[in-house]
């Protein structure tokens, strides 16, 4: 039983090595996180999925207009510094000009917000309530000096 986690044990260093020998950095200093070894490429892939995938959402939907416009943003920093290059000085760059984490992070939100489109377009959130709010159910939520600014208090 023991001969087996022993060997088991003895080949997950190589194989931790070949997956970050594309990379220079062995690790991404989160516990749980791994350095991908092709980064950039997943990321352009997660953000074109994203893209086809909002499609089918109404153009009108303002959650497609905002997940469009960030992801066609990101899309562009990764496309500009360039998708095909894994080396860190690129990898970096992309990092410090979407502002939102390292690399590997970027690919977990990318991924997250893919399956979140699908979720969209399955609850399809954009039609109208089946049935009517009870009165008083969103009075918690009203919208407050606090919350507005004063063009949103008064509406010309």
């Amino acid at each position: 039983m023991f001969r087996a986690t022993r060997r088991l044990l003895a080949a997950a260093p190589s194989a931790v090595k070949e997956a970050a020998s594309l990379r220079t950095k062995l690790s991404t200093g989160i516990t749980g996180i791994a350095v991908h070894p092709e980064p950039l490429s997943a990321l352009a892939n997660s953000y074109q999925s994203t893209l086809k995938v909002l499609e089918a959402i109404p153009a009108s939907a303002v959650y497609r207009q905002s997940a469009e416009a960030i992801t066609r943003e990101r899309l562009d920093v990764v496309k500009r510094v360039g998708a095909d290059k894994a080396d860190e000085a690129s990898i970096e760059q992309v990092e410090q000009a979407i502002g939102a984490g390292i690399v590997e992070e970027l690919i977990m939100q990318a991924n997250d917000e893919l399956k979140l489109a699908g979720k969209m377009i399955e609850f399809k959130a954009w039609e109208d309530l089946e049935e009517a709010p009870a009165p008083g159910q969103w009075e918690p939520f009203r919208v407050t000096p606090s919350t507005t600014t004063a063009d949103d208090l008064h509406p010309n």
